[in-house]
Protein backbone atom coordinates (compact mmCIF):
# COMPACT_ATOMS: atom_id res chain seq x y z
CA UNK A 1 0.00 0.00 0.00
CA UNK A 2 1.07 3.53 -0.64
CA UNK A 3 1.94 5.50 2.45
CA UNK A 4 -0.50 8.25 3.25
CA UNK A 5 -3.34 6.58 1.33
CA UNK A 6 -6.75 7.10 2.90
CA UNK A 7 -9.69 4.87 2.21
CA UNK A 8 -12.50 7.12 0.97
CA UNK A 9 -15.41 7.38 3.37
CA UNK A 10 -18.81 6.24 2.27
CA UNK A 11 -21.47 8.92 2.45
CA UNK A 12 -24.28 8.61 4.96
CA UNK A 13 -27.10 6.63 3.32
CA UNK A 14 -30.67 7.77 4.03
CA UNK A 15 -33.92 6.33 2.65
CA UNK A 16 -37.01 8.51 2.36
CA UNK A 17 -40.11 6.30 2.51
CA UNK A 18 -43.10 8.06 0.96
CA UNK A 19 -46.68 6.92 1.57
CA UNK A 20 -48.42 5.46 -1.49
CA UNK A 21 -51.15 8.12 -1.72
CA UNK A 22 -48.83 11.03 -0.95
CA UNK A 23 -49.95 14.07 -3.00
CA UNK A 24 -47.73 15.21 -5.87
CA UNK A 25 -47.61 18.80 -4.54
CA UNK A 26 -46.02 17.59 -1.32
CA UNK A 27 -43.77 15.10 -3.13
CA UNK A 28 -42.03 18.07 -4.75
CA UNK A 29 -40.97 19.24 -1.27
CA UNK A 30 -39.63 15.77 -0.43
CA UNK A 31 -37.59 15.76 -3.65
CA UNK A 32 -36.18 19.22 -2.81
CA UNK A 33 -35.22 17.99 0.66
CA UNK A 34 -33.51 14.96 -0.91
CA UNK A 35 -31.64 17.21 -3.33
CA UNK A 36 -30.36 19.38 -0.46
CA UNK A 37 -29.25 16.30 1.47
CA UNK A 38 -27.39 15.02 -1.61
CA UNK A 39 -25.65 18.38 -1.97
CA UNK A 40 -24.51 17.99 1.66
CA UNK A 41 -22.82 14.69 0.80
CA UNK A 42 -25.52 12.20 1.77
CA UNK A 43 -26.71 9.38 -0.45
CA UNK A 44 -30.51 9.59 -0.54
CA UNK A 45 -33.05 7.12 -1.90
CA UNK A 46 -36.66 8.25 -2.35
CA UNK A 47 -38.99 5.26 -2.57
CA UNK A 48 -42.69 4.43 -2.14
CA UNK A 49 -43.60 2.73 1.12
CA UNK A 50 -44.53 -0.95 0.87
CA UNK A 51 -47.34 -2.53 2.87
CA UNK A 52 -44.75 -4.54 4.78
CA UNK A 53 -42.63 -1.63 5.97
CA UNK A 54 -40.57 -3.71 8.38
CA UNK A 55 -39.39 -6.03 5.60
CA UNK A 56 -38.66 -3.05 3.33
CA UNK A 57 -36.51 -1.43 6.02
CA UNK A 58 -34.65 -4.70 6.61
CA UNK A 59 -33.87 -4.98 2.89
CA UNK A 60 -32.69 -1.37 2.70
CA UNK A 61 -30.53 -1.91 5.79
CA UNK A 62 -28.83 -4.82 4.02
CA UNK A 63 -28.10 -2.41 1.15
CA UNK A 64 -26.38 -0.06 3.59
CA UNK A 65 -29.07 2.49 4.43
CA UNK A 66 -28.71 3.52 8.07
CA UNK A 67 -31.46 6.08 8.50
CA UNK A 68 -35.10 6.17 7.40
CA UNK A 69 -37.45 9.12 7.11
CA UNK A 70 -41.13 8.49 6.57
CA UNK A 71 -43.51 10.89 4.87
CA UNK A 72 -47.26 10.50 5.44
CA UNK A 73 -50.22 12.36 3.96
CA UNK A 74 -51.59 14.33 6.90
Amino acid sequence: MESGFKIPERPKRVAYLVEKKYPAEKLVDVMKQAKEARENGQQVLVVRMNKNKKFQKEQLSKEGYEEFEEFFNK
